[in-house]
């Protein structure tokens, strides 16, 4: 019975230390997702590791500066597109082209898990459109969206 304790507990102790200690403050862009999706794969050997492949729309902000960005991840676990202002932290891992995403566990507000994504970004910037992200130009953002 031991065992069976120490064995439960180890995979437990390992995601609290990879996931924790996590400082939003070293994440300087904040990242709005506009459009996300995400699909299990079919095979029997990926179902059983449980990944998902994603990909989506969003924003990169880095203090006055805003770009649209396009992205793909695989991971164990999707994440949704942000509603109204809220953003996700990131910090560059290659500039331009991966980012590494943080993203919160609800109800554990120290918690955190991370996606790295790859990234293609654009001159232009995203907005919600009526079937998914619109890409607009920085003047008309400007004009637009920024009042």
């Amino acid at each position: 019975m031991r065992r069976l304790g120490v064995a439960v507990s180890i995979p437990f102790l390992f995601s609290v230390v990879l996931f924790a200690g996590k400082n939003p403050a070293d994440y300087p862009l904040q990242i709005q997702v506009i459009e996300s999706h995400w699909n299990r794969a079919y095979t029997a050997v990926d179902r059983r590791f449980g990944t998902v492949d994603g990909w989506g729309r969003g924003d990169i902000k880095d203090g006055e500066s805003i770009r649209g960005f396009d992205f793909s991840y695989t991971s164990a676990e999707p994440f949704h597109r942000t509603v109204g202002d809220a953003y996700y932290p990131a910090k560059w891992k290659k500039d331009a082209l991966k980012l590494e995403l943080l993203v919160g566990e609800i109800g554990a507000p120290d918690k955190f898990q991370t996606y790295e994504l790859k990234t293609t970004v654009r001159d232009d910037v995203y907005v919600r459109g009526h079937d998914g992200a619109v890409a607009v130009s920085q003047q008309e953002y400007k004009d637009k969206w920024t009042k």
